[in-house]
């Protein structure tokens, strides 16, 4: 074993979605005390360095809005390990790796000339689908719109609380009110519209940082270095996902579907010309509409009953026309116009949803390379490669084995099955995207890398 040739350093471990813990310890990848973990200090001791492992712990959900909100709280502890490791290395699995590209954008990574304190020296992602994440021209705008109104306001507030707070101690302030009645005011004011102020202070900081995150990583000092298995489920289904052209409403879709409404409202225009007459002579509502009831009772109800007979008789023509009428006028008009403006609503939400879009931010081109910063790549091979396949496809194969009776079983609980069946801790043994960190030689390939990165500071 070589000797230490720098002081501690911090190795600190993002989970990706759906495979957060309730502590540091345990026994998943990411905890202190796991199988991967203990391998990866272990070969790095072989280096010469001694690693600590620093788990970031965030809620895995799928939700731009959480990976956001952890790369935000992983940025401020990299600040603050600093105080306590020479060099900090950062591994991010899955979306854990978006979760810490997000966070080396933060930091400026590869991009100040100096700032020591609000950088690390390595990141490494494994099986991580990237994210384009852009900010729509028309959000843009009005986020610097609110940035321009949150600023203005931190501005003018003090100067007019001061102001304000001058004329309450001269008694110059709501003349005619007492000095008590002045100051509850002002103190309304004041912790009212204070407290507000900060508040938008604070959304206008995360609005710069979507507005002004870079466009590519042509430019930066530093790369990421991206470990990934060709046949990783999760990136490829995300590529499918958004390269799949999703059209809810098919051709003749809309048009098709009005058919219910136009018959529906077909016999109610039946019904209301049949029905208007004597429904407005019981009400007393003929006189409305100039109709002579000055008759006899007898010929008024031989004139409604007349009335309603040629109703009847023309029923299938006043159907047919107003059925058609809808169809092709409010149906046919739904097809032209809307259909597509509506598939792209609802493909975006379809994709939104894979991609845990919850905000307004656009999420597109997936794919195994970092959108800001430079990538070196290493695509697993070989053995290795042919190995995880190998383990998945039988795990696989266990796991439909394990449900299969209960899923096709006339009668049973299907529901209950499928819900067993996604929550079965066996499915991440089936999957390769999920068993990356139990291959010796992705310890070995993060470890080589975590040390030639130490040893260049």
């Amino acid at each position: 074993m070589g000797q230490n040739q720098s002081g501690p350093i911090a190795i600190v471990t993002v989970h990706g979605t759906g495979d957060t813990a309730a502590a540091d310890a345990g026994d998943k990848w990411f905890q202190q005390g796991a199988a991967f973990s203990e391998a990866l200090r272990a070969r790095l001791a072989q280096e010469g360095f001694a690693a600590d492992i620093k788990p970031h712990l965030w809620t895995g959900a799928n939700s731009a809005w959480d990976r956001e909100q952890a790369a935000n709280g992983l940025a401020a502890r990299i600040r603050k390990l600093y105080k306590h490791y020479d060099t900090i290395h950062v591994i991010g699995h899955s979306h854990g790796g978006n979760v810490a590209n997000d966070a080396a954008v933060l930091l400026k990574w590869g991009l100040r000339k100096d700032a020591k304190k609000e950088r690390f020296d390595s990141l490494t992602t494994v099986g991580t689908p990237f994210f384009n994440v852009r900010t729509g021209w028309l959000q843009m705008l009005a986020g610097i719109l609110f940035l321009i109104i949150a600023w203005g306001s931190a501005i003018v507030f003090p100067f007019l609380s001061l102001l304000l707070l001058v004329l309450v101690v001269n008694g110059e302030f709501m003349e005619g009110s007492s000095h008590a009645m002045q100051l509850i005011v002002f103190g309304v004011y004041f912790f009212t519209v204070g407290p507000a102020v900060l508040f938008m202070l604070r959304m206008s900081r995360q609005g710069v940082r979507r507005i002004l995150r870079p466009r590519r990583g042509a430019h930066t000092k530093t790369s990421i270095f991206s470990i990934w298995h060709e046949n990783d489920e999760a990136i490829a289904f995300l590529q499918r996902v958004e390269e799949l052209k999703l059209e809810p409403f098919a051709r003749g879709a809309l048009f098709r579907g009005s058919r219910g409404a136009g018959v529906a409202i077909g016999v109610l225009a039946v019904l209301v010309f049949a029905l208007a007459h004597p429904v407005l002579y019981s009400f007393g509502l003929l006189d409305l509409f100039d109709f002579n009831t000055s008759s006899a009772d007898e010929d008024v109800g031989t004139n409604i009953a007349a009335v309603a007979m040629l109703s009847w008789l023309f029923a299938p023509a006043i159907f047919a026309v107003v059925y058609l009428l809808y169809r092709f006028l409010i149906g046919g008009a739904q097809e032209i116009a809307a259909r597509g403006t509506l598939n792209r609503s609802v493909g975006g939400v379809l994709r939104g949803i894979a991609m845990g879009r919850d905000g307004d931010q656009v999420l597109c081109n997936v794919g195994p390379r970092s959108h800001t910063h430079r990538t070196e790549d290493l695509i697993l091979s070989g053995d290795c490669a042919a190995r995880m396949q190998q383990n998945a496809n039988g795990a696989a194969g266990a796991l439909i084995d394990k449900y299969r009776w209960a899923l096709f079983s006339v009668g049973g609980d299907a529901s209950a099955s499928l819900t067993s069946l996604t929550t079965d801790a066996m499915t991440w043994d089936s999957l390769i995207h999920t068993t990356y960190f139990e291959q010796p030689e992705v310890v070995e390939a993060i470890a080589a890398h975590i040390a030639a990165q130490a040893r260049a500071v």
